[in-house]
């Protein structure tokens, strides 16, 4: 009956993200790689979530070389709906957790970060701010930079740059998580040991 015919899941189709990245002069192999990446992250994100109910996360992706393009893909992979009727191959399902991601290049001196906000936290968070708030973070010496045009509350980018005299790499690199972190616990939206009244968060064991 078709009462008992289960729901169907739409799974994605187009990746727009990799398409780009590919047309600008990526090479597949590496837009592959980078995406692969991300779609298996989402998942281990998406295993955390279900355990704790985190509903933001930042983290590296070690792939994407300190190149924004490339940061996209693995976000597009986090947050990709894959095919139901391959479990073998579920990689994803991580849409619905607000996300900054980062890569870092010492050979280019630079830092790149994509920041993403779910629909489920858009009232409490908003993308361009977040990321600009890492970059303006005094944390550490902070990080630097400006967000780049066309972000949006839910997608924003940046590339920050070393100048050597006032934002070095290597205290960049070690800036930019905690200042995205610390940007969440501002706003009570991050999720440790502290942070539960319920003795062990799965989330706080995660590798951020």
């Amino acid at each position: 009956m078709a009462d008992d015919a289960k729901p169907v899941v739409e799974f994605t189709k187009e990746f727009p993200k990799k398409d780009a990245a590919i047309a600008a002069g990526y090479k597949e192999k590496e837009v592959a790689k980078v995406f692969k990446e991300g779609g298996k992250k989402g998942v281990e994100i998406e295993g955390a979530a279900d355990m704790s109910g985190l509903t933001c996360f930042c983290t590296r992706i070690q792939n994407a070389k300190g190149e924004v393009a490339l940061l996209e893909v693995a976000m597009e992979g986090m947050n990709a709906i894959p095919d139901p009727s391959d479990e073998e191959e579920r990689k994803g399902c991580s849409g619905h957790i607000s996300k900054v991601l980062i890569s870092e290049s010492e050979e280019k001196g630079q830092i790149a970060m994509v920041a993403y906000v779910a629909d489920q936290t858009k009232d409490k968070l908003n993308a361009k701010d977040w990321l600009q708030g890492v970059c303006d973070s005094t944390l550490g010496g902070g990080v630097g930079g400006t967000v780049d045009e066309g972000a949006t509350a839910t997608w924003a980018t940046v590339t920050s740059k070393e100048d050597k005299e006032n934002y070095f790499f290597l205290k960049m690199k070690d800036n930019c998580l905690g200042a995205a972190i610390a940007y969440l616990r501002e706003r009570d939206l991050f999720q440790d040991d502290s942070s539960s009244e319920e003795g062990d968060n799965p989330a706080a064991d995660f590798e951020w």
